[in-house]
């Protein structure tokens, strides 16, 4: 997926200079690596060692001023680590300072969707240490033997109460026993203010106009989990919908509204900032970075439901160098560092002294960290949704409807 909240949403119609310089800097950073990197992408960094237990606390300096975790000074990293992660995720600098630390290098290959990262894995041999999939992909991927259980005495600067319980074990991993969150996100609506007259805040408004009155400047995302999740969400039934007269009722909506949309994508910023769409499906960056560029761009999550996500960092089952894996999660799960990770890719972070560590233009934006009443009706894609034998076929006769 390349990656959105109930209400109406502005994004940033009217933000202060510092906050406009801010994102700015970050958004066009993310953007120049998500535009180069959908390949594998090697960047001879270094990693680090454990940090101990000397995490910053939430009252401590803003993440540009704070210091660098320390290693551990016994530990024998190796020389390399190999990353498996998302576009623009991870700042160079952060990972320039894991290179400070140890001789270790640091190779980050980028994918774009889970399905890639789990077919690399799958294939055996793959060299990968740390993989950050969806939520989704765990389950499956910890039946089949795809990552390993975590070795939290390896981890000695992790500590649960610093957590938000909202994104820590829930029923795709109990207990985090393989995965620790990375970044969050949602699944909404983005639209052009200046051209939807409506303030969009459902699924069921977004499909009913996308059919009818904004016919032919409507996109929806070429991913199953997030378009048929909406539109059953749409019609009255779970994001993870799997009864057979349901998906029917879902396919028919989808099959009939086809021919009306402007695009199936999930590439949706170039047709929103051009006007050639005015409304699309979107996640959390996408709606954040048009926003950034057109005040007139609105990126709400829906108030009848939808999608809530989760990255996470995981070690594969066969990965050649477990100690420098454990290194690097230890150290860039560190508040300070993910506070710094934060600043940079602008998703939110599941560490509340991380999310304490942020500057207020980042911490207090409403779309970038919802309030909590906004993600109440909001549901985690499931592992049967992500594998569904049905759901992929369906969406294959969608998209192949006249």
């Amino acid at each position: 997926m390349t990656r959105s909240e109930p209400g109406q949403r502005p994004v940033y119609e009217d933000p202060d200079e510092l906050q406009r310089l801010l994102i700015e800097r970050r958004l066009s950073r993310r953007q120049f690596l998500g535009g180069t990197a959908l390949g594998a992408v090697s960047l001879a960094l270094a990693a680090c060692a454990p940090t101990g237990a000397a995490s910053p606390s939430a009252a401590a300096p803003a993440p540009s001023a704070g210091a660098t975790p320390a290693p551990a000074p016994s530990a024998n990293l190796g020389d390399t680590l190999n990353l498996a992660t998302w576009p623009g995720y991870h700042d160079p600098a952060d990972l320039e300072a894991f290179t400070d630390l140890t001789k270790v290098a640091v190779n980050m290959q980028v994918y774009g969707s889970t399905e890639e990262m789990e077919a690399k894995i799958r294939a055996g041999n793959s060299g990968i240490d740390v993989v950050v999939p969806s939520n989704y992909a765990i389950e499956g991927w910890v039946a089949d033997g795809l990552i390993e259980q975590l070795d939290y005495k390896k981890l000695p600067g992790f500590v649960r109460a610093d957590w938000n319980d909202r994104f820590m074990d829930q029923s795709f991993d109990p207990g985090n026993k393989f995965s620790i969150p990375k970044n969050w996100g949602t699944t909404g609506i983005a639209y052009r203010s200046s051209k939807i007259s409506e303030d969009i805040s459902t699924w069921k408004q977004f499909f009913e106009l996308a059919g009818t009155k904004y016919a032919g400047k409507a996109v929806i995302v070429d991913h199953q989990i997030s378009s048929i999740g909406s539109a059953a969400v749409a019609l009255g039934y779970s994001l993870n919908v799997e009864a057979a007269n349901e998906l029917a009722d879902v396919e028919k909506m989808l099959t009939a509204l086809k021919p009306k949309l402007y695009a199936i994508t999930s590439d949706v910023q170039p047709a929103l900032r051009n006007l050639d769409s005015w409304m699309t499906i979107a996640w959390t960056g996408d709606g954040l970075q048009v926003g950034r560029d057109n005040p007139d761009s609105k990126y709400v999550v829906a108030a009848d439901g939808g999608e809530l996500w989760i990255d996470s960092y995981t070690v594969a089952a066969d990965s050649p160098h477990k100690d420098a894996a454990y290194a690097f999660l230890d150290f860039i799960l560190s508040p300070e560092m993910a506070a710094k990770e934060t600043t940079f890719c602008l998703y939110p972070h599941a560490n509340n002294k991380a999310t304490a560590l942020l500057a207020a233009e980042i911490r207090d934006n409403p779309i970038i960290y919802p309030s909590p009443d906004r993600l109440t009706k909001l549901e985690y894609a499931s592992s049967a949704t992500y594998n569904s034998a049905a759901r992929a076929e369906m969406w294959a006769r969608i998209k192949a409807s006249a």
